[in-house]
């Protein structure tokens, strides 16, 4: 064989092997492109992937993934993501008590006087959720404070903050007929209190809910500290299409705090531990741990120990920085469907856990489908 029929021949089967990478990616494209979150099963996507690492190599032992043609040409790397830290798995319940940043306005109340039932801040524009932060020029942070400050006063001023607007009005106290001391007509909170669920913890911190704290019209509270504590779950209101379920529990505020509240953004609530908390141990792991596939969360539907139920990821988000709706979740596990119906409010927070590592948390359900929901990277559970 002549030297120029050689160089053919090399150049006829580098195009063979040129054509055959091209032909693999191509369908490997091809099904990411189509997945789109709701027809693609787990076995699939598990065939699919080992027929596709088979095909062009990937090495998942090592510490990156090595890709190579036929199992034998070096074609590129791909570096894991995996983080080797150890930390406590959560999925227990937790009593929240967050300290506000004045008086949480719960209503508007009549004071029965002598002369009948009067509302002194009737005419006012305050609304539920404002924040009461002043009575004549002085700083309110506690309910009991109040009194000491509008105690024989004929009028007052009270400066009211909404969002970012702060409006005074000068109103004059009702005389309570049965207590003898004066009211303003307003039924105020000096905490915030509800129920979620832990996450994870480590050594000295924990981190919890995956997504803000909200008042009951929807707004995050401006937080100032606060602590969490034991919770027990004593039953739950079963989701339905149209309307979400709830966890209904119980935690006592004047028992030992579980932990100090330092933080709470729009994915999580974070802070500093009195005691360490037990659990499971899980290698925390990452957004690129995360796959479409079988997984598994952990949380409580009765008493206080967590329960591993089975779920699907059918679809994972692309995210290079903090962002919500990181995961599309669809509750599988049986036991769970036949109780709570799936995914329902108090659950936000339970962990998520794939192949053994902790990947996010469950943060919303889809209220047209109970058995759907959202979850959150655990990469951007951080204060």
């Amino acid at each position: 064989m002549n030297i120029k029929s050689r160089k053919s021949l090399a150049f006829s089967l580098v195009l063979v092997i040129v054509l055959v990478f091209t032909s693999i990616f191509a369908y490997a494209v091809e099904k990411i492109d189509k997945y789109d979150g709701s027809e693609l099963s787990a076995t699939c996507f598990s065939e699919d992937k080992m027929q596709l690492n088979a095909a062009i190599g990937v090495n998942d032992s090592d510490e990156d993934y090595e890709f190579k043609l036929f199992g034998i040409i070096p074609i590129g790397k791909a570096r894991k993501s995996k983080e080797n830290k150890v930390v406590k798995l959560g999925g227990y319940p937790i009593g929240i008590a967050i300290n506000t940043q004045g008086l949480y306005v719960t209503s508007k109340v009549s004071v029965v006087t002598k002369d009948g039932a009067i509302c002194p801040v009737e005419e006012c524009d305050i609304r539920n959720g404002d924040i009461l932060v002043e009575i004549d020029g002085q700083n309110v942070n506690n309910v009991d404070h109040i009194q000491d400050l509008i105690d024989g006063k004929e009028q007052i001023t009270i400066t009211i903050k909404r969002d970012e607007q702060i409006k005074s009005f000068t109103i004059t106290p009702a005389l309570d007929a049965l207590s003898g001391k004066n009211k303003l007509g307003l039924l105020l909170q000096d905490q915030i209190e509800g129920i979620g669920t832990m996450t994870y913890t480590d050594s000295e911190n924990f981190y919890a809910l995956g997504h803000a704290i909200k008042d009951m019209n929807g707004k995050d509270i401006s937080a100032s500290g606060g602590s969490i504590y034991n919770a027990n779950i004593s039953g739950y209101v079963r989701g339905q299409r149209g309307r979400a379920g709830e966890l209904n529990g119980s935690f006592i505020t004047l028992s030992k705090s579980l932990g100090n509240i330092t933080a709470n953004n729009n994915f999580g609530l974070y802070g500093k531990l009195n005691e360490k908390c037990g659990g499971q141990e899980v290698i925390l792991g990452g957004k690129s741990d995360a796959h479409p596939g079988s997984a598994y969360i952990y949380t409580t539907i009765n008493g206080t120990e967590p329960q591993k139920y089975e779920i699907q990821i059918i679809k994972t988000n692309n995210q290079n920085s903090p962002s919500e709706k990181s995961m599309v979740l669809r509750v599988t596990d049986k036991r769970l469907l036949d109780t709570t119906g799936g995914i329902v409010q108090g659950m936000s927070g339970s962990p998520i856990v794939q192949d053994g590592v902790l990947i996010g948390s469950v943060t919303h359900v889809f209220t047209s489908d109970p058995t759907k929901g959202y979850g959150l990277y655990i990469d951007w559970m951080k204060p």
